[in-house]
């Protein structure tokens, strides 16, 4: 489990027009919650806080507050980032203090390997349902994934919570139900449509009411029909 040090700012200035003002000084706004305390709104710096999130998810974080010429420690953990939709810029961030004596409950990334035989041999399609489990454990025990084996699914089978196996003191919270993958019958194409797959050979409609033509002979066609007058001109 990867563990990191970082700095945060304690700041008294909320709302709208102050958080804007941290933006603009080059650090993220965020909030410390957790373990029976009030909420205390920080500043962290955003190369810092990039970096952090680039170690990877579930990461324990040594946490040291400047306040008043002061300075304090909290082990944390990010539990929610808010994102810019469009240009994907951090723009704020909650943190939320552990005990490293106390299980908790964390999301953990599942990770498939090999190739199933319902897919190498029996031509079946892999289809991944979840991409995480959620699990309980000590934080110095959090995964930082769960690698599960597919190469023994068949055609029709399912990879289920319950299958998953953990490290001990690790407790899967995901209902053992729920399906992480399955590999399933490929699709068969749609058979085209009659009219397009008529073969050769196949009988004629026969002119009903009109003798057929000798060896040599024309097919008759039917006559064409006077046009009618243009009645949409005007009369001159």
């Amino acid at each position: 489990m990867d563990r990191i040090s970082l700095s945060a700012l304690s700041r008294s200035a909320v709302g709208k027009n102050a958080v804007k003002k941290v933006r603009r000084d080059g650090f993220v706004p965020a909030v410390l919650y957790g373990r029976g305390r009030d909420p205390i709104p920080l500043s962290v710096g955003r190369k810092d806080l990039l970096g952090a999130l680039a170690t990877g998810r579930n990461v324990l974080i040594d946490l040291r507050i400047a306040q008043n010429g002061d300075e304090r420690a909290d082990i944390v953990m990010i539990t929610e980032v808010q994102r810019d939709h469009l240009r994907r810029d951090v723009l704020h961030v909650d943190l939320h203090r552990i005990s490293m004596t106390e299980a908790l409950e964390v999301d953990v990334p599942v990770v498939l390997v090999g190739t199933p035989q319902g897919v190498a041999a029996g031509g079946g399609v892999l289809e991944i349902h979840l991409r995480e489990l959620t699990v309980r454990c000590l934080p110095t025990q959090i995964p930082d994934r769960i690698t599960v084996n597919v190469e023994s699914l068949g055609v029709g089978a399912s990879l289920h919570a319950r299958d998953i196996r953990v490290a001990e003191g690790i407790e899967v919270v995901t209902p053992p139900e729920r399906v992480l993958a399955a590999v399933v019958a490929p699709v068969e194409e749609a058979e085209a449509p009659a009219a397009a797959a008529a073969g050769e050979g196949e009988a004629q409609p026969e002119l009903v009411g009109r003798p057929a033509p000798a060896e040599g002979e024309a097919v008759p066609t039917a006559e064409a029909k006077p046009a009618k007058p243009d009645r949409s001109e005007k009369k001159e």
